[in-house]
């Protein structure tokens, strides 16, 4: 660390006593920035460490650990909203295709909301939290962008270290309503459940160890795993895998290469833990908070993308098993 962060870090006690005689407003913090600690400290101070630790390139003045004389740590996360799906035409979405513009906020956290924070232009978003140094947080993202699919992820853990990796498969809407749920619904009335109507659907992704919507080798998924899910009573259906046209296919038992699975209707105000099994491969578990609130938000999806879904310990080649 160079001298000047070293002053820098130094100072912040002596500039917090300069401003307790209220003489000082405190500044302002960027509306990305998120609070999860209770601190009396000038918003602008908070802001100035993200600042320099930008424009020094340094997140170590961030995540030191120790700032205002506090145990407080300022998290960095990043990630991109994924144009997912096909074209009416029947051709494939960019796999590099984004989606701008597009509302971010934290289900755990309903104030996050009014934040407004969304994706840019290039279809990424970045929020800076400021936590308690040692205490994770848990986080469910909300994509709600207007006349899209409302799409909730996975339980994400925010620990003391940067995640500039988040994505979300954010749905193609018009693919979705013309094509895959009629598709879905159809297969299903036909395949042994003749009253089924969508309620909303869990999917998750079993890929190899590199799997990554960051990560340009295709296909992802990890051939011939079977699911678990807990709790495992309920009145819902599933799994359903993916067949190597990225469809969902009830005739599949396992995962295809494309490493897709999805259960349809889950009952609410449940946490659901799933995970993948395989001879010789291990398997993260994802978790999905599935409750009354997300109906109130207009949530259908509940989707859980590489790299924070199933991504085993299989590094085998794409397209190999």
């Amino acid at each position: 660390m160079t001298l000047r962060k070293i002053l820098f870090l130094v100072c912040i006690p002596l500039i917090l006593a300069a401003c307790s005689d209220g003489s000082d407003d405190g500044g302002s913090l960027d509306s990305n920035v998120l609070v999860f600690v209770d601190l009396a400290i000038p918003p602008g101070l908070l802001q100035e460490v993200i600042d320099q630790s930008e424009a020094e390139g340094d997140p170590g003045m961030r995540l030191s650990g120790k700032l205002f004389g506090q145990s407080i740590t300022i998290v960095k996360l990043r990630g991109k909203t994924n144009h997912f799906g096909r074209h009416l035409s029947g051709e494939y979405i960019d796999y590099h295709a984004t989606v701008p513009d597009t509302p971010v906020w934290i289900a755990e956290y309903p104030w996050t909301k009014e934040h407004a924070i969304q994706t840019d232009e290039t279809g990424w978003f970045t929020i800076y939290v400021v936590k308690k140094t040692g205490e994770d947080l848990e986080f469910s993202f909300v994509y709600d962008k207007e006349d899209w699919i409302t799409t909730k992820s996975n339980i994400i853990t925010i620990a003391d270290e940067d995640d500039v990796d988040l994505a979300i498969q954010y749905i193609d809407p018009d693919f979705y309503n013309a094509l895959m749920l009629p598709f879905v619904e159809n297969m299903l009335r036909s395949g042994g459940y003749p009253n089924f109507f969508f309620e909303n659907a869990m999917v998750v992704t079993v890929g190899k160890s590199w799997a990554s919507m960051h990560d340009d080798r295709l296909p992802h998924g990890d051939p011939g795993a079977t699911m678990t899910l807990s709790p495992a009573e309920g009145d819902f259906i599933g799994p359903v895998y993916f067949n190597e046209a990225v469809i969902p296919d009830l005739t599949w038992d396992s995962t295809s290469l494309d490493g897709g699975v999805v259960w349809l209707n889950m009952p609410r105000n449940v946490i659901y833990h799933a995970s993948a099994m395989k001879d010789g491969v291990t398997y993260p578990t994802v978790r999905f908070n599935i409750n009354d609130a997300d109906v109130a938000a207009g949530v259908q999806l509940y989707i859980a993308s590489p790299p924070d879904s199933l991504e085993g310990s299989n590094d085998s080649p794409p397209g190999e098993g």
